[in-house]
């Protein structure tokens, strides 16, 4: 296998674009009769659905599953050297919701990967003086900041009837300060901020320990006994607690007799005898908590029987853990189908493409050994890539093999942190036609439990010139038992290529018809159904939207947000959670606004949600957004300081990885695109953005903002070019306005209320979008300060509406604010 870098440091993290920080690079018919349906049925508004209920979660029995909380291990990068240690930003704690979801979709277990330094800060025989002492921790001391994130995860898998394993994310090293012979740190700092650990401003005064027997090892046995002894004595009777993982992923530890990191030949009885140092620790404390251990190499199923002479060690009730992806190194990075085959290679067996049963055929070496040695075996990493169903076949075969064979599975990964949501393997859900979006991995495991639950969605475009047809596809997230059978009807006349949809048993199914529009029209397709169905979704075919615009403005909007396949965010659908979250009321949080526009696609939601945790009082200092009612009409309040506002983050088209990513943003720099936004700021020096289309690792946006409260258009591509357009005059405190962009080559404007107030004629060079933001930015791995107002609504979407166009879209954001422009 390749070797594996699961570094999560920025600059590696940026080469890698949207596998910022988690390269797991160690080492995914017969048409259908025509049928012409009545026109009889008058148009019907879409009602905003009712939240789907926290169904019952399946009994804690069986084999668990559950998958990788993963957050709280993503600090590496900041730990000892620079500030790169804040809550919610570098690292992210799982909230209590993440943890009631899991539990109210039917799974029994998670995995919790911490880092060891945020939790002990000082290892116990680490010579300190007073001031390192002061700063840092006393040796051994469990940090109690980060202690109590563990303790109220633990308690959120506690209400929720579940479990959580501890998992150590270190892959047998530890980072930590040089500490002088006086017991001092040079270049030691205290930030002000008491949630950002002490740093050195002396890189070379960082070092890494890692797991060594010879003589001058700098990480011992009895380092890593005593803080599984810490945790043991903390955590073995919390009745969330799930068990021990003693160390994640061991990989190139040292050659016999060498105390420094090996690149081969390291020496495979050194995690072994770490980890029997820590049993015994924990069984002299604790003799009924699972400890689920590792194995040499990466942890991989494929060479636990072969890279591990010392297995198995003494102990009761050891789970043995193993980790398997599907490509075809099973790294967990790679994620084109195609690509992976042409390698002609598969981990574990040599030459040879991989297949459908590769990683089932891979677990079956470990399951093989397991069975040998009668042992218990969990599988504490697998990934589902999304882009291709070869894969998710290839995981469903894997998984149940998995299942038959009595293996633990926890997927890779679930949890809050923000670079999980929507990358290529997640198990983090989504919002979409305001319900939570099932993550795709989801349903296979389920049907391996025989768990049924499942929402319908559907998706597809809503502009069908006359003559032309579309294709709507409904699709469940979930696993189906039995087939669920819809009828989908017209309001407006129109040809239905079938009027009976059957959304077949199994897990994600799904079922498409096309529609072709009666001439000049807007039809209402409505769904009915002995389940629930998605809600009626318009088509739009007429001739001229613009001139329709004097029957009904917002039908025509929407046809011509349809026409341009943008995406459009009401703040008045704002719910309070993207988990299970209902309606919010006026002064209650927001956390989830879905796409009212036609911007999304099967399995790419242009969701805006809101994650961070505001569990503990220690996030106090980050605000979310405030549903309130202005004038009749509904709006989110940004208006205090370090608000973070909503985020859509989506997959970067990465050649040979993954080239064409079904989670992506509609639009990049370099193509025609616009962004319209209804606002209001509450006084004269409001400063920040409204609405950023960009790249969480770089610096190039394309935004809408504010300085002074005066409206600006921004630009500034992957070459450093840039493009600033200003209002002379701000807006007037208080009173809504609709702002936009608009950019082509060699045009760019800036409009207010319908006036172009700013204007450039550059072109801007390619430059890939991966995320699109409302009422802040985040640019260069930081966050970038909202203009601190009032949002109504936004539209942003690819292409080149004409002006006439653009004048009918503003007044209809207008209408949501309330005024006429």
């Amino acid at each position: 296998m390749q070797r594996r870098d699961f570094s999560k440091v920025a600059a590696a993290a940026a080469a890698a674009a949207a596998g910022a920080g988690f390269a797991k690079n160690k080492h995914w018919t017969t048409p259908a009769p025509t049928a012409t349906p009545a026109p009889t049925l008058a148009p019907t508004p879409a009602p905003t659905p009712a939240p789907t209920p926290a169904p019952s979660p399946v009994p804690v029995t069986g084999v668990p599953m559950g998958t990788n909380l993963s957050g709280m291990e993503w600090a590496k990068p900041g730990l000892r050297y620079g500030q790169s240690t804040m809550p919610n930003l570098n690292f992210t704690v799982p909230r209590k919701a993440d943890v009631a979801y899991m539990a109210a979709t039917g799974y029994s277990r998670n995995r919790l990967p911490i880092q060891w330094e945020l939790l002990q800060p000082m290892l116990h025989d680490t010579y300190a003086n007073a001031a390192a002492k002061a700063a840092i921790g006393n040796p051994g001391e469990l940090h109690a900041g980060y202690a109590a994130y563990i303790t109220g995860v633990l308690d959120a898998h506690a209400a929720a009837g579940i479990k959580c394993i501890i998992d150590c994310h270190n892959y047998c090293r530890y980072q930590d300060f040089r500490f002088q012979a006086d017991g001092s740190v040079i270049g030691l700092a205290v930030p002000s901020n008491p949630l950002i650990r002490p740093y050195t401003t002396d890189a070379s005064q960082v070092q890494v320990r890692i797991f060594a027997l010879a003589a001058g090892a700098t990480l011992k046995p009895s380092n890593f006994a005593d803080f599984w002894t810490r945790v043991a004595s903390q955590w073995m009777n919390h009745p969330g607690f799930g068990g021990y993982g003693l160390m994640n992923e061991p990989h190139d530890l040292p050659a016999s007799g060498s105390t420094v990191a090996s690149n081969g030949g390291e020496d495979l009885t050194i995690w072994p005898t770490f980890a029997q140092a820590a049993i015994n620790a924990i069984r002299a404390l604790d003799t009924l908590n699972p400890i689920y251990l590792s194995g040499n190499e990466w942890d991989a199923a494929m060479t636990i029987g072969t890279r591990n002479p010392a297995w198995p060690l003494a102990g009761a009730n050891l789970v043995y853990e193993v980790h398997m992806y599907l490509d075809a190194f099973s790294n967990g990075y790679a994620f084109d189908y195609d690509t992976e085959v042409a390698k002609n290679y598969s981990a574990g067996f040599g030459t040879g493409s991989i297949n459908l049963d590769t990683g089932m055929n891979r677990i079956k070496l470990a399951t093989d050994w397991a069975a040998a040695h009668g042992v218990k075996l969990a599988l504490t990493e697998v990934g589902m890539p999304l882009d291709d169903s070869r894969w998710e076949e290839m995981f469903r075969r894997a998984v149940n093999y998995a299942r038959q064979q009595g293996v633990e599975i926890y997927t890779w990964m679930g949890g809050s942190h923000w670079p999980l949501h929507n990358y290529a393997i997640n198990h983090a859900p989504g919002w979409h036609q305001n319900r939570t979006l099932e993550p795709c991995v989801s349903g296979p495991l389920k049907a391996t439990a025989g768990f049924s639950q499942a929402t319908l969605f559907d998706d597809g475009p809503g502009y069908a010139p006359s003559g032309t047809s579309i294709t709507i596809t409904v699709y469940a997230r979930g696993f189906l038992a039995s087939p669920v059978y819809l009828t989908v009807t017209s309001s407006n006349g129109g040809t239905l290529s079938k009027s009976t949809l059957v959304i077949p048993a199994g897990a994600n199914g799904q079922d498409s018809y096309t529609f072709t529009s009666a001439s000049n029209a807007v039809t209402t397709l409505a769904y009915s159904g002995n389940a629930q169905v998605p809600p009626p979704r318009k088509v739009y075919s007429l001739t001229d939207p613009v001139a329709y615009a004097a029957t009904s403005l917002t039908d025509a909007a929407m046809a011509i947000i349809a026409k341009f396949g943008a995406c459009k965010w009401e703040m008045a659908d704002g719910y309070t959670d993207y988990l299970q979250g209902l309606p919010a009321l006026d002064g209650q949080p927001v956390r989830a606004i879905a796409d009212s526009g036609y911007g999304s696609s099967p399995g790419n939601a242009m969701e805006m949600i809101n994650w961070i945790n505001k569990d503990s009082g220690d996030s106090a200092s980050i605000g979310l957004p405030v549903m309130r009612t202005t004038n009749g009409r509904q709006n989110t309040d940004h208006t205090v300081y370090n608000t973070w506002g909503f985020w859509c983050k989506k997959s970067e088209s990465i050649a040979g990885i993954q080239p064409n990513p079904r989670n992506r943003i509609p639009y990049n720099m370099a193509d025609p695109h616009f962004a319209i936004a209804a606002v209001s700021v509450p006084g004269t020096a409001n400063t920040g953005v409204a609405f950023q289309a960009s790249k969480t690792e770089a610096a190039y946006t394309s935004e809408l903002r504010f300085t002074n409260s005066q409206p600006q258009a921004k630009w500034t591509d992957t070459n450093g070019q840039a493009v600033l357009l200003t209002s002379a005059t701000r807006l007037v405190a208080n009173t809504p306005a609709v702002v936009a962009l608009t950019s082509v080559a060699g045009a760019q404007r800036l409009r207010v209320n319908s006036a172009v107030v700013g204007s450039a004629a550059a072109t801007l060079a390619a430059s890939q979008f991966t995320q699109m933001m409302i009422g802040w930015g985040y640019l260069n791995y930081y966050p970038r300060d909202g203009f601190m107002g009032n949002v109504y609504s936004v539209i942003a979407g690819k292409g080149a509406p004409t002006t006439s166009e653009l004048a009918v879209l503003e007044r209809y954001l207008a209408s949501t604010a309330g005024i006429v422009i």
